[in-house]
């Protein structure tokens, strides 16, 4: 790979640069893919790990045919399996172990078992509300209680354990400013409690008779364990794996998307009063906003064989990081980029839940989340406005663009 010296490749990595990598997505969209691009894949320890050095895709059609061609540009992390971090599971596996794996956790991760969060969450959120209250008021807070207490929920974990939920996943995911040492005894935490709440899960299923009718009652964990496909089953270190996968990839990235999706009501009025009057409205706004302010921005692959890329040769061994929100402004695919429309003829396109092979297994569970949000808030509050206060976006880590603190005016 060719070093690069390109001002705006460096730029990113700066705290400015993760604040708003939007203008230099602009200036790089042309050069992709740009070499020389240095960064840590996420459940690494930077300090203790090094960063890798990547070519960079910032055009949607680049991105989106790398996304696309696992077999050209491999999903697993030799980086992070070697590090002290867990790795991630379906996230960094390719095929054939992926397909195995997708098939044996979507039995048990059923869009049937999502659903029956939707009463439990329209009962959740206005209660939430009431809390936090109206005036000046920092939503970020609010908007980590839902997806970490739906997790608890959903993996039938106690009450109390979603505390833990957000450090974990901030830690795991670099969004936050942590020694190696913390980040470290942070990851090692996760893993552990799992696997003590998996040992209790096993004991209970071992004294449940057989032939027992549990699966409407029973939570994920236990439907992990029970997970059958072709005569093969899920490993206590693989079940381990997904409870830490949904908890560091579930978590953090719906939370960071309802604060993006709450600052848009803010500063869209009009679009937010439209809504108000027809809510069938709010599932494209959902989109559009993952679009323009989707929370997740790269991810890295290794090409597995030399490619050609935009006129450039990327080698067999080398890194690729896909900027997926780079792609979800490009002006060759979506008019107007940096404008929310909710009526964009192709609104559906946006990649921030990733496409293919690696299409978000979780997509379901956030916007069953998120929409419970919005609707609860548009049927509480009649103002949603900005604060003079801009609040703060993460600035740890390029992974993920979003608020970790944001103050609105409710009403």
């Amino acid at each position: 790979m060719t070093s690069t010296t390109v001002p705006a490749l460096e730029l990113l990595t700066t705290p400015q640069g993760i604040a708003n990598p939007y203008p230099l997505y602009d200036r790089l969209r042309d050069l992709s893919p740009v070499p020389g691009y240095r960064d840590w894949p996420p459940g690494t320890v930077p300090g203790a790990d090094e960063p890798v050095t990547a070519w960079a895709l910032f055009r949607y059609d680049q991105v989106f045919q790398a996304a696309r061609d696992s077999a050209t540009f491999s999903s697993r992390d030799p980086l992070q399996e070697a590090s002290s971090a867990p790795s991630l599971m379906l996230v960094n596996t390719d095929p054939p172990a992926h397909e195995v794996e997708r098939k044996l956790v979507s039995q048990a991760f059923s869009p049937r078992r999502v659903k029956r969060l939707e009463g439990w969450l329209g009962e959740l959120v206005p209660r939430l509300l009431d809390a936090l209250g109206a005036g000046e008021v920092e939503v970020m807070e609010f908007a980590a209680e839902i997806p970490t207490r739906a997790m608890v929920r959903l993996l039938g974990l106690p009450d109390g354990d979603h505390v833990r939920f957000r450090r974990w996943a901030n830690a795991f995911m670099l969004s936050s400013s942590l020694t190696p040492e913390e980040r470290i005894a942070s990851n090692e935490e996760m893993v552990g409690v799992f696997a003590e709440r998996l040992a209790e899960h096993t004991a209970l299923l071992a004294e449940r008779a057989p032939g027992d009718d549990v699966e409407d009652a029973e939570d994920l964990i236990s439907a992990l364990l029970r997970a059958e496909v072709d005569g093969q089953r899920l490993t206590p270190q693989e079940i381990v794996r997904f409870c830490v996968t949904l908890v560091v990839a579930g978590s953090e990235t719906t939370t960071f998307l309802i604060g993006n999706l709450l600052h848009a009501l803010a500063r869209e009025p009009e679009l937010t009063a439209r809504m108000r009057a027809d809510r069938t409205l709010l599932n494209a706004f959902v989109e559009e906003t993952m679009r323009l302010d989707g929370p997740p921005q790269r991810l890295f692959r290794i090409a597995t064989r030399d490619v050609e890329v935009g006129g450039k040769l990327i080698l067999e061994g080398e890194w690729v990081a896909l900027f997926f929100g780079a792609a979800n402004r490009d002006p060759e695919v979506f008019e107007n980029p940096g404008v929310l429309d909710i009526d964009r003829p192709n609104i559906r396109q946006q990649l921030s839940l990733g496409h293919g092979l690696h299409f978000c297994l979780g997509a379901a569970l956030a916007r069953l989340e998120v929409l419970a949000v919005l609707n609860a808030v548009l049927d509480r509050y009649q103002s949603i406005a900005l604060a003079d206060d801009p609040g703060t976006k993460q600035t740890a880590s390029l992974l993920t663009h979003a608020y970790v603190r944001l103050p609105l005016l409710l009403s």
